[in-house]
């Protein structure tokens, strides 16, 4: 009878256990200054909104998201540029995972490319954009990052 009633234990602890790791929330919206990138890292460091993000202050300075914890993230990107086929990067690990072309103009035009992907992260996976040749950015609200974590 002990032994069941140990195993109902162990089962429930393990259930508590992933309801509380579903209900772990980390998510994270911010901005770029305007101004021109050239063949780096765009710095959203104007975060509006978090919840779940421990190394906030890490991710301002070094405009890298740095997850903490695991599991399926979405990933929303939106960039405004006077730069005519401006071009743009999310990288995961030093590795691209999508590419996205703001569009060709000609004249002071302002032109938007965003992009989403999905990917499960694993704590220490580092996030973040690049731009890729030299982009003006209209920054503020008319360009942001988000970060969700959503399961």
């Amino acid at each position: 009878m002990a032994a069941i009633e140990n195993q109902k234990n162990k089962t429930m602890s393990m259930v508590q256990k992933q309801i509380n790791k579903n209900a772990e929330r980390v998510a994270m919206t911010a901005h770029p200054s305007s101004g021109t990138v050239s063949n780096n890292i765009i710095k959203f460091d104007y975060v509006t909104f978090s919840v779940g993000i421990t190394n906030l202050a890490t991710y301002k300075s070094t405009a890298k998201f740095s997850c903490d914890q695991e599991g399926l993230y979405m990933i929303s990107a939106s960039v405004t540029s006077q730069t005519s086929s401006a071009y743009y990067y999310i990288y995961l690990n030093g590795n691209d995972i999508s590419c996205t072309y703001i569009g060709y103009h000609i004249g002071n035009y302002h032109r938007t490319g965003a992009v989403t992907a999905t990917r499960k992260l694993n704590p220490n996976d580092q996030v973040w954009l690049y731009a890729y040749g030299s982009c003006y950015l209209n920054g503020g609200v008319f360009s942001s990052l988000t970060i969700v974590k959503i399961k």
